[in-house]
């Protein structure tokens, strides 16, 4: 243990540089966006301690506050950005035009739309009228006259 520790403690820039580059090939073994942050950790450390031959104990303080520092900021751009499911095929629907099979009677009606029945809620329309979706409330269209 004692061997590990000294180790550790008097890495070069290159075993920095090796590190960073075992890092980002468990990255690729065992996705999952953790490892990867923390091997350009060890890659900017690398880096720093090419060019300014700073002491070990700051370099592992760099490594461990740049793959925190990295987690944390991708982790927060990542959860900024909108979600987007591949096969939600209810955000496609909105503002498609439609023509009733049945009518709409006190707000309530069907529709089928491809090989799916749908409730829609709207105005009191008759069948063949041609309608838009406007919203999706669960499994039931808002839909309004055109």
């Amino acid at each position: 243990m004692n061997e590990i520790c000294l180790f550790c403690l008097n890495m070069t820039a290159l075993q920095w540089l090796g590190l960073g580059v075992a890092l980002l090939a468990f990255e690729l073994m065992f996705p999952g966006i953790f490892m990867l942050w923390f091997g350009l950790g060890a890659l900017i450390t690398s880096g720093l301690v090419y060019l300014f031959n700073i002491p070990n104990l700051l370099a592992i303080a760099i490594f461990l506050l740049a793959g925190l520092a990295l987690s944390y900021f991708f982790y927060q751009k990542q959860n900024k950005d909108p979600k987007f499911l591949v096969n939600d095929s209810s955000n496609k629907m909105v503002g498609k035009v439609i023509i009733l099979d049945e009518s709409i009677i006190n707000g309530r009606g069907r529709v089928k739309i491809a090989d799916s029945h749908w409730t829609v809620n709207g105005p009191d329309l008759l069948a063949g009228a041609k309608v838009k979706i406007v919203d999706i409330k669960g499994n039931t269209l808002i839909i309004a006259a055109c």
